[in-house]
């Protein structure tokens, strides 16, 4: 084993680290730190045979820029995949204050106790994601970019700002489509207990306008669960071009 080698697996294992940091919560459970280690291990000793050589470092400065670097691009990329994860837990958020279930405000992962409909349909996004083939593709793009940019030098391309910023817009736009029924749904109800509140005024309209904005709600979940599939197969299967798109172009 040559001192060549072991700089490239490092380089590996620095940028797989990063990628497996992002990995998507499941059921409000982080993945526990070795094993997220073990599988870095893994993708690094496999991968290490598969790219270019890294130069060995000349000095513990250089050691430590290329160390950073790798780590910086390795969450770049996989915060780039989880962006779709992103937009379905902001979409199950929207959607659970339309039906009249409260949505504890954040940016984390959504737990089961407090946000289900948030978590029901982030762990539907994680089975998708397997399902459709994610998982692979999340590591051929990661085989991928040694091959844009070497081990040991990593680097961006020159549009990866713009790029980040379209793809961080996707994610707000596809969270929001998400929801578009649900918005729609409360609106309607909405109305039409207002008309049913000014035509029959003993009514309690806000105690059964709840009432049928939960009912509704649910039944339209029930009923769009195709279309959000649709949705996140579009989003997976394009995931690795979204990945690569922030790395130079050759």
């Amino acid at each position: 084993m040559t001192l060549d080698y072991l700089m490239t697996w490092l380089m590996v294992l620095l940028r797989s680290l990063g990628v497996i940091l992002q990995l998507p919560v499941l059921a409000g459970r982080p993945i526990p730190v070795m094993v997220r280690v073990g599988l870095c291990v893994c993708l690094a000793t496999l991968l290490t045979g598969m790219v270019p050589a890294a130069p060995v470092s000349s000095t513990l400065a250089d050691l430590l820029l290329s160390s950073g670097g790798e780590v910086l691009l390795g969450l770049l990329l996989g915060f780039i995949a989880r962006l779709a994860f992103s937009s379905v837990e902001m979409a199950g958020r929207i959607i659970s204050t339309e039906i009249g279930l409260t949505a504890t405000p954040g940016l984390g992962a959504p737990e089961p106790a407090s946000e289900p409909l948030a978590a029901l349909l982030s762990s539907f996004a994680i089975v998708m994601f397997f399902l459709v083939g994610g998982h692979q593709a999340v590591l051929g793009a990661l085989a991928r970019s040694f091959q844009l940019t070497a081990a040991g030098h990593p680097s961006l391309g020159s549009a990866a700002g713009d790029t980040l910023i379209v793809l961080t817009g996707h994610m707000l736009e596809l969270g929001v489509r998400i929801a578009a029924p649900f918005i729609a749904m409360n609106f309607l109800v909405t109305l039409a207990f207002a008309v049913l509140g000014r035509t029959v005024p003993k009514m309690n309209v806000f105690i059964l306008s709840a009432s049928a904005r939960s009912l509704a709600g649910l039944g339209l979940l029930g009923a769009s669960g195709a279309l959000i599939a649709r949705y996140l197969v579009s989003e997976f299967s394009g995931i690795a071009w979204r990945m690569l798109q922030v790395l130079p172009a050759r």
